[in-house]
């Protein structure tokens, strides 16, 4: 029978229901009425020996049993509606009709609120009838939203048309791009590489042809007073006279006639304008002479004779008399000779050169005239009136060029002086010219200023900041500069974490720290009186956590739940008691958490790692995600020792493993699952008795349907692990198994979704125990092992910390990680620093030694101050699943809000911006998300917390890994650019950082090729180009200093060094790779699976065959507990039955609550 997403197996649920409710003789719940005002419902009562019949009232009914109503949370304090209906569908991809097997909480209330024998077949029919109408058109409506995209495809898909419009569909089928939407990808690749090639080309045009095209040529010229001996100056120009031989004339030798030799005059360096006098133009009318021809023509202005060119005077030197004079019509071919003379530049002056003494130089239109030479006009000439200004000095100094322009007669007189009387011109810069000069200062300012600001506050995060983010124990600087060198030791594999014996002061003071840490009436505390209060206190008067920034103190059982529900009784969770610090748990959930599980040794195994004074913050519930795929056995062990042995009690961990398909890795004898498989022992369920289960996975298609199996139980350190015994602790551990739907048991790789996939598994499962929202069957088995393994139901876990399969935690980073996010609930993900574990096998591996050092103490580091990091790596990050909000403790969900959940669950990736996203930079995506969804909360770096993992070693896998991270990061800072509620404005924030971070990335081959390109160059021109050079000092050379200034280890300049070396590598030869190959989006050789081929990896992104919502029935946790209770009565047969409430608690105030069966044997739930 279907309804409400029930479908008993087994019979017919009507004769099911009869039947157990004429043995209990009782009116059970039936589907259509279970959410009735006048619910009854047969619970056990163990108090009275018998059945007692509870009757829901109406008003916890219709609020969804307690809870806030359905579909909404409490943000803020304050009760806002959700629509999951809405949200699912979304983000799904599919009808939750269909999915949920029909209607959702409002179809039919008429039906819904009948008693069973007032149904009548025609509700149900009418009802039915609606259910398919509804997906009728809804499947209508979305052939029609297809429909019209095809018709009018966006602006993005049009430009990507119109740049690749010279290769036709049949083109690119010849060149092996048989599919549309491979032709699509080739065709946006193609246009963004288009674009960089653009960006590249502005880049390169601003650094050498801007000035040019808008300054134009500079003018040769020479400065006054500067002219060589092998020149001379001829009104105001510079002629090279070394090779010049004069014409025959009268007057010149015959023996030399170059005028720098004897009996020659001496004119080198000297000024011979007055020979080449402009008469009789500008200056007829003005200057006349007393006598002339009948045309009023004068034969000369001034002497015919040499002047100097470099000093105030400007007497002749010299008269040549006629003889000397280049004027008349007879002039006219001796002036033509100039021309052939060498040009050597004009004469400039300075202004500091108008002010010498002694001069009368003015400048009009940019001509510097010497008015000093007026003195020198003939006497032939009749000296005008308005003459006399600029003979007396009046103007000495200045520029006229505004005063002579108010009348033509001043024009005039202006000209004419610039004929007769120029010298050279003044020393400026054209329009052009100063646009030039203002953008590459703007420009250089720009830039420096960001290096330079990202620099000093990287230092001022490394030296003020940095250790108080989870800093509790070390007090002194010589005991953190100890802590840093015992990391690096442990990075380099010289030295184990675990060098402690039993007898050692850290294990002797393990009781004391113990005792200031663990209040003994917490929940992991061992009650051997059975002392606790019925509000869970503590009578003993226990030390408790101190809980600092004055934030209300912790909860003395673990963190608060959830559920509005679950904070309003002290010991009932939704009708059910909640297990509180003392009470005798049900020994049906075996095996549960009694001393032989999570003794007081287990405990001291966890606090033995705790130095020094206790923790400055409470324990918070934390998930440790690991995601594997193909990954070895020596790589998740290593990664799964150091998870379960970090210094945090394994009372509030749970390390949870997900395998991403049936895979076996290259080299392997064994698939991941199994390596996985054999890491735990104590299972709840027997490893061949588990079932796979069905789950909604994130794919196109009929993959969307995919099984899971889950295992639960406790991690089992290998026989030859370096950890002590006595330092071992008992993890609860849980793997899932992503095992594949039959349909794909002989595919390659069965199971196979993606580590996205993988977490939404987890993001998916925590947003639906927050908002009591449907389960498929997985998450309700999901559920099951939570409590199973941890007694605990997963509305208490806070934190999740997400660990890559081939990373290896330092002990204490866990700790420091959970403290920093205890002391500030703002901060809603975090991330510690990477380092390199095989740094010295090869030169691949060495030159990634500085960058990862400094992408995390200077590029993290500086967004660090801001609160907004905008990568926390996939490989070694920590989010907060829910934050604390109000002095109520209500709870906002973060990692597993709606938003954030339906976003990054997007199944159909039908872009090449949403393939690079998602397909290839998941990590870096959710962290995007993160910040778009909450812009005013933080993201931090915390240096303390350190892991460490292995590179590639070889070019190829290198070339791979690159090709994926750069990809993904032109493509996550295109989202993140666009967030406009990231702090600051304008210039000053993060946003435009993101801008200079994007464009940068994108035109690093162009900046590197044009850097080299200056270098060469600076040893060859003058001038040399001294502040792209220096621009250039500042990029590379503040990093060094940041390591002397943050580190202090020498040796890391030694890798800077490397890294040096091999910037060609980095910012040409990867990212032009990468570039070209962003139609790629497979993991190349970064991951190997036995009998793939290199670079024939398949990606997540392609739909095959159509999804079939029916195979997938999701329901209520109480719907699957009532339904899972129900059979179990029907199999034993049935003396008492308990009736679950719509709750994750368990009654555990009774003698134990297993179902009540025939004969009194009990089944575990």
């Amino acid at each position: 029978m279907k309804g409400k997403g029930l479908d008993l197996e087994g019979g017919n649920s009507d004769d099911l229901y009869s039947e157990l409710s004429q043995t209990l003789g009782v009116p059970l719940p039936h589907e259509n009425n279970k959410q009735s005002n006048h619910l009854q419902q047969a619970i056990p009562s163990h108090r009275n020996g018998g059945l007692a019949i509870v009757t829901q009232s109406p008003n916890i009914n219709n609020n969804r049993h307690g809870r806030v109503g359905h579909g909404q949370h409490n943000y803020n304090g304050q009760s806002h509606g959700h629509q999951h209906t809405k949200h699912y569908a979304a983000s799904t991809g599919s009808n939750r009709s269909s999915v949920y097997g029909g209607g959702n909480d409002h179809d039919s209330p008429s039906i819904r609120n009948r008693r069973p024998d007032q149904l009548q077949q025609r509700d149900l029919d009418r009802a039915k009838a609606e259910r398919m109408e509804k997906r009728k058109k809804n499947r209508k409506l979305s052939k029609d939203d297809g429909e019209e995209h095809r018709r009018c495809p966006t602006f993005w898909v049009a430009f990507s048309r119109m740049v690749t419009c010279c290769f036709p569909p049949p083109l690119l089928v010849l060149l092996g791009k048989t599919t549309k939407d491979v032709q699509q990808a080739w065709r946006e690749k193609v246009s963004l590489v288009f674009i960089i090639f653009m960006l590249c080309f502005s880049v390169g045009f601003l650094t050498f042809g801007f000035n040019v095209a808008i300054c134009g040529k500079e003018p040769d010229r020479i400065r006054h007073g500067h002219v060589d001996e092998q020149s001379a100056v001829l009104l105001g120009r510079a002629y090279l006279l070394k090779d010049f031989n004069h014409p025959k004339a009268p007057g010149i030798p015959t023996v030399t006639s170059n005028l720098l030799a004897k009996p020659m005059p001496d004119a080198g360096g000297k000024d011979m304008s007055f020979m080449f006098q402009n008469i009789n133009r500008a200056c007829k009318g003005i200057l006349n002479g007393k006598q002339h021809d009948q045309f009023g023509n004068v034969w000369s202005y001034f002497p015919c004779a040499i002047t100097s060119a470099g000093t105030a005077s400007t007497k002749p030197l010299g008269g040549l008399g006629t003889q000397g004079c280049h004027v008349g019509p007879q002039s006219i071919k001796a002036r033509q000779v100039i021309k052939q003379l060498r040009f050597m530049g004009e004469v400039y002056f300075s202004w500091e050169d108008l002010e010498e003494k002694g001069t009368n130089y003015v400048v009009y239109n940019g001509n510097v005239l010497d008015l000093n030479r007026l003195s020198w006009l003939e006497d032939n000439i009749v000296i005008p009136p308005s003459f006399a200004p600029f003979m007396n000095g009046t103007f000495a100094g200045k520029d006229i060029s505004l005063s002579m322009s108010y009348s033509k007669e001043r024009t005039a007189v202006s000209k004419c002086l610039v004929e007769i009387v120029k010298v050279g011109v003044i020393d400026q810069m054209s329009i052009g010219c100063v646009i030039a000069d203002v953008v590459l200062y703007v420009s250089l300012i720009v830039i420096l200023g960001v290096v330079m600001l990202r620099f000093f506050l990287a230092v001022i995060f490394g030296w003020v900041l940095s250790w108080r983010l989870g800093s509790f124990d070390e007090k002194t600087f010589a005991e953190k500069l100890k802590r840093q060198e015992l990391i690096e030791a442990w990075v380099d594999g010289n030295t184990s974490p675990y060098v402690d014996s039993p007898n050692s002061e850290t294990n002797r003071r393990a009781e004391r720290i113990r005792a200031n840490v663990i209040p003994s009436g917490s929940r992991f505390s061992i009650n051997e009186s059975g002392a606790g209060t019925p509000n869970g206190s503590s009578v003993t008067g226990a030390t408790e956590i101190p809980f600092p920034l004055g934030l209300p103190p912790p909860p003395r059982w673990g963190s608060l739940p959830t559920s509005p529900k679950l904070s309003q009784s002290n010991s009932s969770l939704f009708g059910a008691s909640i297990p509180r610090p003392g009470q005798k748990r049900s020994d049906s959930y075996k095996p549960s958490l009694t001393p032989s599980r999570l003794s007081r040794a287990g405990l001291n195994a966890s606090l033995s790692k705790f130095k020094g004074e206790p923790l400055q913050c409470p324990l918070l519930h934390t998930l440790m995600l690991v995601t594997c795929y193909s990954e070895g056995m020596d790589g998740l062990r290593a990664t799964c020792d150091s998870l379960a042995n970090t210094s945090y009690p394994s009372t509030h961990k749970l390390l949870l493993i997900i395998a991403d398909g049936i895979i076996r890795g290259d080299g392997e004898d064994r698939t991941t699952p199994d390596i996985c498989l054999d890491m735990m022992t104590d299972f709840i369920v027997p490893r061949e008795e588990v079932e796979p289960q069905s789950y909604i996975a994130i794919a196109d298609g009929s993959k969307r349907h995919n099984m899971a199996k889950i295992y639960a139980g406790y991690y089992q350190y290998a026989e030859d692990s370096d950890i002590p015994m006595e330092e071992r602790q008992k993890v609860p551990m849980i793997v899932i198994v992503k095992c594949g739907t039959p349909a794909e048991a002989h595919d390659k790789k069965p199971g196979n979704r993606g580590k996205r996939d993988s977490q939404i598994i987890l993001m998916s499962f925590l947003q639906k125990i927050m908002f009591d929202e449907r389960m498929t069957p997985l998450e309700y088995e999901f559920f099951n092992a939570f409590w199973n393994v941890t007694k605990v139901t997963p509305d208490f876990y806070e934190l999740v910390l997400m660990v890559d399969a081939d990373t290896k935690v330092y002990p204490d980073s866990l700790t420091r990680m959970v403290a920093c996010m205890a002391q500030d609930p703002t901060v809603m993900g975090l991330c510690g620093e990477t380092k390199i574990a095989n740094k010295k096998e090869s030169w691949v591996a060495m030159i990634q030694v500085f960058e990862y050092y400094i992408s995390h103490h200077l590029s993290k580091a500086f967004e660090s101050i801001f609160g907004g990091v905008t990568c926390l790596p996939g490989c070694f990050c920590m989010y907060r699943i829910k934050a604390p909000k109000g002095p109520n403790r209500h709870w906002v969900p973060i990692i597993a809000n709606p938003d954030i959940v339906e976003h990054y669950s997007e199944n159909v990736v039908d872009t090449l911006h949403k393939k690079n996203l998602l397909l290839l930079g998941e990590d870096r995506y959710l962290t995007t998300l993160m910040l778009r969804t909450f812009p005013k909360r933080k993201m931090m770096f915390v240096p303390q917390a350190v892991c460490k993992t292995q590179v590639p070693t070889s070019f190829p896998v290198l070339l791979s890994q690159r090709r994926r991270w750069i990809n993904s990061t032109i493509h996550n800072l295109m989202e993140l650019v666009l967030i406009r509620d990231l702090c600051g404005t304008f210039c000053f924030s993060m946003q435009f950082v993101i801008f200079m971070e994007l464009v940068g990335t994108v035109v690093l081959p162009a900046a590197i090729s044009f850097t080299l390109y200056l270098i060469v160059i600076s040893f060859i021109i003058t001038p040399v180009p001294i502040i792209p050079l220096m621009l250039l000092a500042a990029i590379l050379g503040l990093p060094a200093i940041l390591i002397l200034m943050t580190t202090r280890k020498v040796v890391y300049v030694g890798w800077m060094g490397m890294y040096l070396l091999s910037l060609p590598i980095w910012n040409f030869v990867l990212p032009v790779y990468a570039f070209w190959h962003f139609d790629d989006f497979t993991w190349g050789q970064t991951r190997k699976v036995q009998g793939e081929d290199d670079g024939k990896a398949e990606s997540h992104g392609e739909k095959e065959g159509e999804f079939d919502s029916s195979q997938i029935v999701m329901k209520k946790w109480g719907e699957f507990e009532r339904e899972k209770r129900i059979k179990l009565g029907l199999a034993n047969g049935i003396t008492g039955w308990y009736q679950p409430m719509s709750t994750y608690g368990h009654d555990t105030n009774s003698v134990n609550d297993r179902v009540q069966l025939q004969g009194g044997a009990g089944v575990g739930m």
